[in-house]
């Protein structure tokens, strides 16, 4: 009896962490860019970040050899750079992102556009744009995520000089989720990010293997 109290509670408690809702918080406008990360009713601040201390400057390490340099060199050129490896991530991305529909919950997404210019015929046509692309882009929001709260205004002021933008949108997850996702896909991203690492000819010879 004992030992299925302890299961129970135990399970219980990942039961409840895994319902804790996770994410971000990012805010823009005139006071610059602001970002956020949520973890339940916690917010711990990312940007702007705080200032450091300074530290006292490292001794400058011992150079290679010149040999060591080159036989870096010759083996950095075999293997594939960082932007083609990215790009053999992207159908496990793709997987990953059309797997979390209707699962990320948009908390809360608020725009607040002023159009203001110096030519008014121009700003009443980016009045008219900004509208019409509200109207599509809206019902992808609405489809794909749960959105709790959002609120919109688009204005324009022929008084002013300069558009105004004031943006705030959390994104958030449970853990659960995260946990499932990357139980799912994290070992398909983990292979082939290492298979696309290998150099050329090991990568030749792997595939006459197979």
């Amino acid at each position: 009896m004992t030992f299925l109290k302890v299961l129970l509670v135990v399970l219980l408690a990942f039961w409840l962490i895994s319902l804790i809702r996770v994410g971000g918080r990012v805010c823009y406008g005139q006071k610059g860019l602001s970002a956020a990360v949520l973890i339940g009713p916690m917010r711990v601040q990312v940007l702007p970040a705080k200032p450091k201390k300074k530290k006292k400057a490292k001794k400058k390490e011992d150079q290679p050899p010149p040999q060591a340099e080159k036989h870096e060199k010759s083996a950095s050129k075999d293997r594939p750079g960082t932007l083609s490896r990215l790009m053999k991530l992207l159908p496990v991305v793709g997987q990953a992102c059309g797997s979390l529909k209707r699962k990320i919950r948009i908390d809360d997404l608020e725009l607040e556009l002023i159009l203001g210019g110096s030519d008014p015929a121009a700003v009443a046509l980016s009045y008219g744009q900004a509208n019409a692309a509200l109207g599509m882009l809206w019902p992808i929001f609405d489809h794909n995520f749960k959105v709790k709260r959002h609120a919109f205004q688009i204005d324009l002021d022929h008084g002013r000089t300069q558009t105004a933008v004031e943006l705030q949108a959390a994104v958030t997850m449970t853990v659960g989720q995260i946990v499932v996702l990357a139980g799912h896909y994290g070992p398909k991203a983990l292979f082939t990010w290492i298979k696309s690492g290998r150099p050329a000819g090991k990568r030749q010879e792997a595939l006459t293997h197979e």
